[in-house]
């Protein structure tokens, strides 16, 4: 009979529903037996993709004498770490304190309070090196829970209080008026030169094997290079016949520069080191042999080129679906750990999405840009058609499944190709078998795109219309229409479907900036007159695509506002049912949704960690998963056609709710934030400002509160055109509804300066760490955001680097009180409370951009 499992909403826990091990969720009940019994827990952490995870469940779990041992003697619990990440993080610190490293499966040993007193990772069923057997393990520690209770109460005194003073280490580190000034241009250039000490510009990325996608620190590399001025050292200056200071206000965001309009740091008068490649004939192909020039601002570029070209020619890119792995086992990015989680993917779309703004402001006809359009295509489309339901974003693909004679799983056995099965696709394109050591294991070759390097670096090989990219010709399209169709004949790797809050989000972040990028909107384009016609400003790379691209890149903006909505509606308790509907049999309507007759999503609104199949997880939303739905919200809304189903004031109120739940602090005083809002059981709250596989929930709340600060919340004129009021009162209904302070623009300002600048700690000796962070703190020395409602020019302020927010409306008042209006087919460009004069015309436009 099924143990209790069967009714989870975590598919990695209901693969054990049919142990013989009586596996209990994580809650009260099981505690609360192991005291009644007097018997120790024993808490096994892991995840869906997690292959040691399923080593260690056919081995020891499925095992009928160990499951009765571990029934006898223990209370077992089962944790999906990704529904309950606040409870895997503490029992992690517990591991590494006891053993100095970590990793899952996750073994736990706890009193019945859930006090840690002995953890380790795999074990297998029989001695194997220096592992013990799982039963020893077990056996011994029923034996001191039995027979030396008092060192075992004594170790979990030591546990945890040193877990308790573990949670605020980093944060407290720092004086409170050191915490609460943004990291200056000079300690982020000391940043990213401390991050490139650890570049490999042999092969691209930091560090040594095995390489994780370093997505984070390559968007910080991105905004260095901007601010450096590297994508405006080669144009013309047209800021100073259309900038005018319209107002300042009490509160406004500094800009980073004297004059607010111009974040140039070198001197005007020396060349730039951008344009001397520019003029050497270097630029075209810098960075295709990864080596640094000693120039800060090259070789953020040069970094950032090396690293997502190797990636996106190596065997840790699908070649054949698009979308990337885990990691790579090896430092040249060719043999992946081979599952594919949605972060990952979510981050590399945001990566390359914002590489194409950097490389089509170098030069929009270059090798670079193509490759980084090319990425953007792929990614998107891979997470819509392999990562996605009806109504969201999947959590993983499984790296095992059943191999070729059907019997066993292997890891990669969907994913790789003898030989024999390669030659079917023939070898004239562009993609080939890596011969590597580190697959040696594999039951095939993986498949890698090499050859994108050289074609990079060559000078003499043309590309234009008569000499496509080399993934554009026919022998290669081939390739993966063959390829593609061998694995379709393959059992698939597993799915994890869980609808996990944070990652949801990132993707719908991550769908969207590729639409706006790409000139798609958030609404059926067979209502939108022009816009097909309208799509990119200079032409895309996959302009060639026709109206299937079109269709494609319109369906990404399409699937972010409805994911992002469905989000929304579970979250008002429109879908708590699992029908799709609320209770009445309501629909989700774009001004607040059902059940929610106010329009301001305050109705029993609660951020919920996870979903399945519209059932809501275990676990609360942690900060994580609230900023990171706010900065989706936020960024579907400069989708055209999107900003009618977010409300400026859901989004006020909603960012209002998430500052009372998990921070706190006086302005004098260090910003105490926590990731989780506890479940009873475990007190301690972590309160871990590094980003690891995802930002953290400090430098993902620093992202939501940068951009609502920019797009305002106090403009009248913040919703024109959508029907909602646009004063901020219903933001304030939203927020009083639970007794928390509305948020102001200064106050946002203010929460972000001290969100980044604990930071400070970390920037020059972690730069690794803290990625996301310090790409927030690029970003709030410099926001500029761009009012506009003429789709040419919304076009080109989003295919642009220095832009932070595409809006309708400035948000700054004018000199008679009102908010400063956009005349009709013009752009206005904001940086804090200063903006420009209207202009008319693409080209004024990025003049402007460009200062």
């Amino acid at each position: 009979m099924p143990n209790e499992l069967a009714a989870s909403t975590s598919p990695y826990l209901r693969a054990h529903a049919d142990n013989p091990v009586d596996w209990r969720m994580w809650s009260q009940e099981p505690l609360a037996e192991a005291a009644r019994r007097d018997v120790p827990l024993l808490i096994s952490i892991g995840y869906s993709t997690c292959h040691w995870c399923h080593v260690m469940a056919h081995e020891s779990f499925e095992d009928e004498a160990i499951a009765t041992l571990m029934n006898a003697r223990f209370v077992p619990i089962k944790i999906d770490r990704e529904e309950l990440p606040d409870i895997d993080s503490y029992y992690m610190n517990a591991l590494q304190a006891m053993t100095g490293q970590g990793g899952w499966p996750m073994t736990i040993f706890a009193t019945p309070t859930g006090s840690p007193f002995y953890a380790g990772s795999y074990f297998p069923p029989a001695p194997r090196g220096n592992l013990p057997a799982f039963t020893q393990v077990l056996t011994a520690v029923s034996q001191t829970w039995t027979d030396r209770r008092p060192e075992v109460d004594q170790m979990t005194k030591r546990m945890d209080r040193g877990l308790a003073e573990m949670a605020d280490a980093v944060t407290s580190a720092l004086p409170a008026e050191a915490a609460a000034e943004l990291l200056s241009a000079d300690e982020l250039d000391s940043a990213a030169a401390a991050l490139l000490d650890s570049y490999d510009p042999a092969w691209g990325g930091f560090g040594a094997a095995p390489k994780f996608p370093p997505m984070m620190n390559v968007l910080q590399l991105l905004a260095a290079f901007v601010r450096l001025g590297g994508t405006a050292s080669a144009k013309e200056d047209g800021s100073d016949a259309t900038a005018v200071k319209l107002a300042e206000g009490a509160g406004a965001s500094t800009n980073g520069s004297a004059d607010g309009l111009n974040n140039r740091t070198a001197d005007e008068s020396e060349t730039h080191p951008v344009e001397r490649a520019r003029s050497e004939g270097r630029l075209g192909w810098l960075g295709a042999d990864g080596h640094l020039s000693g120039e800060l601002a090259l070789d953020c570029l040069i970094a950032v080129r090396s690293t997502l070209a190797r990636i996106a020619s190596g065997g840790m890119r699908d070649q054949v679906r698009g979308g990337i792995a885990r990691y790579s086992v090896d430092r040249q990015w060719f043999v992946p750990h081979f599952e594919k989680m949605l972060y990952d993917n979510a981050l590399y779309l945001r990566a390359v999405t914002a590489w194409a703004k950097v490389e089509r402001a170098l030069d929009p006809a270059s090798k670079w840009l193509a490759l980084a359009e090319r990425e953007i295509a792929d990614t998107a489309n891979f997470l819509i058609s392999d990562l996605s339901t009806e109504d969201g974003l999947i959590a993983a693909l499984d790296a095992d499944s059943l191999n070729s004679a059907g019997v066993a799983e292997e890891e990669g056995a969907a994913y790789v190709f003898t030989p024999e099965e390669f030659a079917e696709a023939g070898q004239a394109g562009l993609l080939g078998l890596v011969d590597s050591p580190a697959g040696a294991e594999l039951s095939g070759q993986v498949v890698a795109a090499v050859r994108i390097i050289d074609w990079l670096g060559m000078e003499d090989v043309p590309f234009d219309a008569a000499h496509p990219a080399p993934w554009d010709i026919a022998d290669t399209r081939r390739q993966r229409e063959v390829l593609d169709e061998i694995r379709a004949r393959r059992a698939q790797p597993a799915r994890d479907e869980k609808i996990i809050t944070e990652w949801n989000s990132l993707g719908v972040t991550a769908l969207a900036e590729a639409a706006l990028y790409m000139g798609a909107g958030a609404e059926d384009p067979r209502g939108v007159d022009g816009a097909q016609s309208s799509r990119a400003v200079d032409g895309v790379a996959g302009d060639s695509s026709g109206a299937e691209g079109i269709a494609e890149t319109e369906s990404w903006g399409r699937t972010a506002l409805r994911f992002w909505t469905a989000m929304r509606a579970r979250f008002i308790g429109a879908v708590d049912d699992g029908t799709g509907e609320d209770g009445a049999g309501g629909e989700v309507t774009g001004d607040g949704g059902a059940a929610d007759p106010n329009g301001d999503g305050a109705a029993d609104f609660d951020i919920r960690r996870s979903f399945t199949g519209g059932k809501a997880g275990p676990g609360r939303g942690g900060l994580a998963d609230w900023a990171q739905f706010i900065t989706a919200g936020i960024t579907v809304r400069q989708l055209r056609g999107g900003a009618a189903s977010v409300p400026v004031e859901f989004l006020t109120g909603t960012i209002a709710r998430m500052l009372d739940l998990f921070t706190a602090g006086e302005p004098d005083e260090v910003l105490e934030v926590v990731d989780s809002l506890g479940d009873g059981i475990i007190d301690v709250k972590s309160a871990d400002p590094v980003d690891n596989t995802v930002p953290s929930g400090r430098s993902a709340a620093a992202e939501a509160v940068l951009l609502l600060a920019e797009l305002g919340v106090e403009a009248g004129g913040a919703d024109r055109g959508t029907g909602a009021a646009g004063n901020g009162s219903a933001g304030d209904d939203v927020a009083e509804s639970g007794g928390v302070e509305p948020v102001t623009t200064g106050r946002l300002l203010e929460v972000r300066d001290r969100l980044l600048g604990v930071y400070r700690a970390l920037a020059g000796q972690a730069p690794r760490g803290c990625g996301h962070a310090l790409w927030q703190a690029e970003r709030a020395l410099g926001p500029v955001r761009v009012a506009t409602r003429e789709t040419e020019l919304r076009n080109a302020a989003a295919q642009h680097p220095s832009v932070t927010l595409l809006t309708d409306s400035t948000g700054v008042p004018g000199p008679d009180g009102d908010e400063v209006d956009v005349p009709a087919g013009t752009a206005i460009v904001c940086r804090g409370t200063q903006c420009s004069l209207p202009v008319g015309t693409v080209a004024e436009l990025t003049a402007l951009l460009d200062g």
